[in-house]
């Protein structure tokens, strides 16, 4: 017995087991080829004895080995036989016999009393609301007092499996019996204890105080039956699909029912003769057709867990009635029909119903109804009427249309629909039939769900779920009998049914949905009021909340609200949200949420990338997904796992609720392109809110470096590095939403204002009604007042309007006295913005409404581009006619308004790979977005657009401006990209790389490892004047990486390296040409250029063939043909000086110059490049100084180590250079060092003393020196580990030019593993010796500080 100490004597067959068995493992023995194994090994065994001159003892010790063996494997056949002998004999048991279930029942016996009671209670409550709303008018209450199902539980008394059914099918045979009267079972203690089965049912009669109850009770009843179960398995979760119950034969029941008199006086009616049978006759045949064999009732296991109902609205249908014509009365003698139209789902009930035309067969209606439909695989219904005064309206006809068609297209405009009647036509009705869908959250490539976008237009559906503790005492009995009210924006939408005597009611039906088009300013209402019949009903407590508060505190987990206007009441109330697009269809924003600030993301690169191709690599950009909706993305980079974008995009979010995905993709030219991992951001992880609720910047912008994701959590593959910033938009006063205030505050209670909340019909709501009759008015309603609404679903008379304002005005006073839990909000002040006043505010948000058009040919679509963008801010809908309205809201950044530039353009298709394909581009214009927003501010303005033929497109658009607080990053300055005009002077110095002792050098231009340009080779010479110039693309001078080298040309062999050096482009200021000299880093010599940045918007396009696309030329195309000088004597050198037998005149000094003149002017500019170069004006020059229209961001950048300003390249005054090495850091441990500078000749100046030092840094002390050079000139630094015997070795050099401001400045000089620091100045020479004056000398060569430019104009 279970519990017991005593030994199992028996034990298990591993008690049992042999030694041998106990070892070897079952795959070595119990298999017939074992044994004939064990045969053939004795055999062998005893021959092998024999030959060798064994004895009998070594024959017994095998035969007692083989034996052992042969006895444990004979054991393992037994017991395999035995096991499958008594497997198939239980399955053939399973199908005659059945199963004894007393182990289950005892368990039973036990657990009833413990559960019974709790059961009892749950089956009181659940019944109690279903009598509650069942109870007929004539009876007051119908209750359920008690219901008890006895001490004694129900009894399984066995049970008959099927096993050879299908793999995912369990059936079994029940046979069960409750007899809780039957005590032959029992024990003396459990019939001491005993309770019997009893339900009592109240009906009262009466109503109020003048009301009597009457109990009805059952008891001892019992049943027994024989049961036949079904389990549907399945393999998602929860495993079983459905089961599927019946009764294989009428079960036995049994009970006592006394309807009168109670447990005293009351007398069972199965006494009466015939009535017991006639009873039990009335409940098989309601049974029998439900779940006698072969019906089942079937209960869906997995569609009850799942939690989809399947009644949820998918969408909105929009039905524009334009019209009918000749509209025929079937009877003759009626005269001219006065028609409506009311429209219906299969037709049910009616959804809408348009207004009356009198006396009119082709009327001209002009309506627009809403309907929210639960699938597409009904059919729309259109009913048309003759309006009749007195008489019952007089149907026309109907006409059709089958809703699975929206599935291929959910647009139908200009549709005849044929009104038919009894076969025959009777006219035709026009319509237009657009479906918008509910806007579900996409799924990403791996499964990840994401949710839906925010809008402000959408379906809400409104529902109360139940009350507690409601206020018994405005009840004279204590027990109320309550309703709910649904109201929108104070208008009554839902009526809920009536909870007999009970303050804790569970409403099953208060529950409706509504379309919303402005969520913004919507609120939603709950009045709760007590049913009194006769006298007016009393209200018991109110609650109003908008629904954008409702929807934070669902998030936030509430459910239960505190009802104002009673001392007690809590309501458990829900509401769920269904965006849904509105495009073209609602006046209005269309469902546009305004933002709250936009998030700044910097993608900088991404490594190490999932390679999805069979041949190649990965071609990689960047998407970011609002709420599932693509939003931006960086352009591609071919055949790349390692792709560096470098770009920044910016993304409106509305709510802290939105959630960003940031999805690395894999760009395909055929078939859809391929996820190779994301990232998941929440806004509210970066979105804060100071203590007066206003959105703060949060531009930390700390580096993130996360991997991608792709499939399940697990896997990841490959890191995205990237930075995220917040910055929030500024309150802006619209006129729009003021106009709405003003109508809104000028009625009383807001009740008459042209609301944007409208309540939609819903194709399925069939408790409520329509008004049958129509008033000589409904005709006068303008169109205005009717488009885009849903009618009212009550009757308009004048009792429910003074109710309704009656209502609203409760509402209004009890919302004060909420606790909501919801935070006090403080009212921000608001920027009026106007024209004068955009141009304070550099960085912010368009957002622009696409009214309408007139187009030459369809098929196209609207495309928005802002500056350098390569793929559109904003794609309209397909243009579907030549006049098409849109009513079309978007947004776009702007981060430069005065340099901004804004394209709008027509297009075939959408530009989804960002190529921007000219030939695919049906119309285009471009304009200043500063003029732009001047002109169409908060005022529809049509644009015309030209196309190749000359023919007008026009569009209508109304554009807003929502600054943002946001410092615009230099990096992202419109001074920061543009082209790079580059003259390619001349050389000096170059080593000489051929026997010749000369060479033949050319230069390569790079930018961001990409080859730009390429010059000609000047042939046998050191001191090369190419005179070249060329123009670039840069996107960002401050990120660029550019750089020169310099070859030596071999025929037919490979190119010799002469050096190369980094061009720092951050010293070029817009429109002021700058002349540097930069050394290389070879051997020896330097090079000589002057360049010209003029910002412009640089477009990005696809990485991995060419670096830039648009009028820029190729890369290693020669742009404007090189100037030669005349014959071998002179060259054209810099600013057109012509010079004779020289090269570089006062640039190196490694010649005397003859002829030389110091005026270096730049009128003559090769190639007539004069044009291109604005004028620069100095200060202290003859002309006086004009202001700069260009002087924000202004990239200083760190000092180039070989670029100067201004003067030309041999231009440099004479001087004496000042140079003290003050320290040395970063260099090997226990190095000696020692410091040597030479001079502009390239000969040594000057040598420091050596000092040890053991942690790799030293202090010099007076290691001065003083040289003559120009202001211009170059040094060469070298440091050298100090040897007393054997040469130096040479631990780096790097150029040095000398601080020419003021007494001088310390500069840290990079060198090799270390950097030595150097205090430099220029004391330049007596104003005698002819060279410049210093105050002009400072003019140009302090880059740009002191002076001024003119942007041309």
């Amino acid at each position: 017995m279970p519990g017991s100490e005593e030994p199992d004597d028996e034990g298990t067959l591993l008690d049992h087991q042999t030694w041998l068995e106990s070892r070897l493992e079952d795959k070595f023995f119990g298999d017939w080829y074992h044994n004939t194994g064990i045969i053939i090994f004795a055999c062998l065994s005893s021959w092998v004895t024999a030959i060798v001159g064994g004895g009998l003892g070594w024959v017994f010790l095998i035969m007692a080995i083989c034996g052992t063996y042969y006895r444990t494997s004979i054991r393992r056949v037994r017991r395999n036989a035995r096991d499958d002998l008594n497997r198939e004999m239980a399955k053939n048991k399973l199908e005659t016999d059945y199963e004894s279930l007393e182990w289950i029942n005892s368990f039973l016996v036990k657990f009833w009393p413990i559960y019974a009671p709790v059961l009892c209670d749950t089956i009181v409550a659940s019944v109690d609301q279903v009598l509650s709303t069942s109870t007929p008018a004539f009876l007051d209450s119908l209750k359920m007092k008690t219901f008890v199902l006895g001490t004694k539980p129900p009894r399984l008394e066995h049970v008959k499996t099927y096993p050879k059914t299908e793999e995912d099918i369990v059936l079994m045979d029940w046979k069960f019996s409750f007899t809780p009267n039957d005590t032959e079972d029992l024990t003396s203690k459990q019939l001491k204890n005993k309770i019997n089965p009893k339900i009592v049912l109240e009906i009262r009669v009466g109503k109020g105080l003048v009301s009597k109850g009457f109990d009805v009770i059952v008891e001892d009843m019992a049943c027994s039956g024989l049961m036949r179960v079904k389990f549907k398995l399945q393999v998602p979760f929860p495993h079983i699909e459905k089961v599927e119950i019946c009764f294989l034969e009428r079960p036995n029941i049994d009970y006592v029912c006394k309807p009168l008199g109670g447990d005293t006086l009351g007398f069972d009616i199965n006494f009466i003769p015939g009535l017991e049978s006639f009873i039990m006759e009335q409940i098989h045949a309601n049974i029998g057709p439900m779940m006698y064999d072969p019906n089942v009732f079937p209960i869906e296991i997995a569609k009850m867990l799942a939690g989809n109902p399947v009644d949820q609205a998918i969408g909105v249908l929009q039905v524009t009635f334009h019209g009918a014509q000749g509209l025929k009365n079937p009877d003759k003698f009626s005269g001219t029909p006065d028609p409506y139209a009311v429209v219906s789902i299969n037709n049910r009930n009616e959804l809408g119903r348009t207004k009356t035309v009198h006396e009119n067969a082709n009327p001209r209606w002009n309506e627009t109804k809403n309907i929210i439909i639960t699938s597409l695989k009904d059919a729309l219904t259109i009913n048309v009427f003759d309006y009749n005064d007195i008489r019952k309206d007089k149907e026309l006809g109907t006409a059709t249309f089958a809703l699975e068609q929206l599935e291929q297209d959910d647009e139908y405009e200009n549709l005849h629909l044929e009104v038919m009647s009894s076969g025959r036509s009777r006219g035709i009705l026009q319509c237009d039939v657009r479906f918008f869908p509910v806007i579900e959250g996409e799924k990403l490539d791996d499964g990840t769900p994401e949710p839906p976008p925010e809008s402000r237009t959408g379906i809400a559906k409104f529902t109360v779920v139940q009350a507690k503790d409601l206020d018994g005492s405005k009840s004279m009995v204590g027990q109320l009998s309550p309703y709910a009210i649904l109201l929108l924006n104070g208008h009554e939408v839902h009526k809920s049914r009536v909870m007999k005597r009970t303050n804790i009611p569970i409403w099953p039906d208060a529950s409706k949905e509504m379309l919303i088009t402005d969520r913004k300013k919507s609120k939603l209402g709950l009045v709760i009021k007590d049913d009194r019949g006769l006298s007016g009903d009393p209200v018991i407590g109110t609650y109003q909340i908008k629904i954008d508060d409702m929807i934070d505190l669902m998030a936030k987990g509430q459910e239960w609200y505190s009802i104002a206007g009673a001392k007690t009441g809590k309501v458990k109330m829900q509401l769920q949200w269904k965006p849904v697009a509105f495009k073209g269809a609602v006046s209005g924003s269309g469902g546009y949420l305004t933002p709250i600030g936009v998030i700044r993301l910097h993608f900088q690169n991404a490594r190490d990338l999932r390679n999805v191709e069979a041949m190649g690599k990965s071609d990689p950009y960047v998407r970011v997904l609002l709420s599932g909706v693509e939003k931006g993305r960086t352009v591609t980079f071919k055949n790349n796992l390692n792709p560096d974008w470098d770009e920044v995009i910016y993304v409106p979010i509305h709510t802290v609720r939105e959630r960003l995905t940031l999805e690395v993709m894999d760009e395909e030219h055929l078939g859809k392109d391929r996820s190779l991992g994301h990232i998941e951001l929440s806004a509210g992880d970066y979105v804060r809110q100071d203590e007066g609720g206003e959105y703060v910047v949060n531009d930390q912008k700390h580096l993130r470096s996360d991997g991608l994701v792709h499939g399940g959590r697990s896997h990841v593959k490959g890191t995205l590095n990237y930075t995220v910033a917040f910055y929030p938009t500024y309150p802006v006063w619209d006129p729009d939403e003021d106009e709405d205030e003003k109508d809104e505050a000028s009625t009383a209670g807001g009740l008459s204002r042209k609301s944007s909340i409208k309540t939609a019909g819903s194709a399925r709501d069939s408790n409520v009604g329509s008004p049958k009759g129509h008033k000589k008015t409904i005709s006068t309603v303008s169109r205005a007042d009717t488009v885009g609404t849903i009618s009212s679903l009550r009757s308009g008379n004048t009792g429910t309007e003074a109710s309704e304002i009656d209502l609203a005005k409760q509402l209004e006073k009890n919302e004060l006295q909420q606790d909501d839990g919801l935070a006090q909000v403080n009212e921000i002040e608001k920027l009026h913005l106007t024209t004068d006043d955009l141009q304070q505010y550099e960085s912010g948000l368009i957002v622009f409404k696409l009214i309408s058009g007139e187009f030459s040919e369809t098929g196209g679509y609207v495309d928005v581009l802002m500056d350098d963008m390569a793929f559109p801010s904003y794609s309209s809908a397909k243009i579907r006619n030549r006049n098409m309205t849109f009513n079309e809201v978007g947004d776009t950044m702007v981060r430069e308004m005065d340099f901004s530039k804004i394209t709008l353009r027509i297009i075939e298709h959408i530009d989804k790979k960002g190529d921007g394909d000219e030939d695919h581009v049906i119309a285009k214009l471009t304009g200043n977005t500063l003029d732009t927003m001047r002109r169409a501010l908060y005022t529809p303005t049509t644009f015309v657009l030209r196309d190749k033929d000359g023919n007008e497109n026009k569009i209508t658009v109304s554009l807003k401006y929502l600054p943002v607080k946001m410092g615009l990053d230099p990096s992202e300055s419109f001074n920061n990209q543009g082209t790079l005009r580059v003259d390619v002077l001349d050389a000096a110095e170059l080593p000489a790389a051929d026997r010749n002792g000369f060479s033949d050098p050319y230069c390569k231009f790079i930018l961001n490892d990409k080859d730009v340009y390429k010059t000609k080779v000047q042939k046998k010479t050191l001191h090369p004047a190419w005179n070249e110039y060329f123009e670039v693309p840069v996107r960002s001078r401050t990120a660029a990486n550019f750089i020169v080298k310099v070859y030596d040309w071999d025929f037919g062999d490979k190119a010799d390296f002469l050096g190369q050096t980094a061009i720092n482009l951050d010293i070029l200021e817009p429109f002021q040409q700058q002349e540097v000299t930069l050394g290389l880093d070879g051997k020896s010599g330097a090079i000589r250029l002057k360049m010209l940045f003029k910002p412009d918007y640089v477009t990005r396009s696809r990485q991995g063939s060419s670096t830039f696309s648009g009028t820029f030329a190729v890369p290693g195309k020669v742009i404007g043909a090189p100037v030669k000088g005349v014959g071998k004597g002179a060259v054209l050198v810099g600013g057109g000086v012509i010079r004779a037998g020289t090269f570089l005149g006062r640039g190196f000094r490694r010649r005397k110059s003859r002829g030389a003149n110091n005026d270096d002017s730049d009128e003559n500019v090769p190639n007539g490049s004069a044009e291109d170069t604005p004028v620069i004006s100095v200060e202290g020059a003859d002309e006086s100084p004009r202001p700069s229209t260009h002087n924000r961001h202004k990239s200083w950048g760190a000092q180039s180590s070989a670029s100067f300003a201004g003067a030309g390249f041999g231009g440099g005054e004479q001087g004496t250079a000042n140079l003290s090495i003050l320290k040395a850091d970063g260099f090997p441990l226990g190095t000696d060092i020692r410091v040597h500078i030479q001079g502009p000749k390239g000969k040594e100046v000057y040598k420091t003393k050596h000092i040890k030092s053991p942690q790799g840094s030293c202090v010099f002390e007076n290691e001065n020196v003083k040289v003559p050079c120009t202001a211009d000139a170059s040094f060469k630094v070298i440091v050298k580990d100090h040897s007393t015997f054997g040469s130096d070795d040479e631990l780096g050099e790097a150029p040095f030019f000398v601080d020419d401001q003021g007494s001088g400045s310390e500069k840290a000089v990079k060198i090799g593993e270390g950097t030595v620091t150097i205090r430099s100045s220029f004391t330049p020479a007596d104003a005698a010796s002819g060279t410049q004056s210093p105050k002009l000398r400072k003019g140009l060569l302090s880059r740009g500080r002191d002076s001024r430019s003119i942007t041309p104009a």
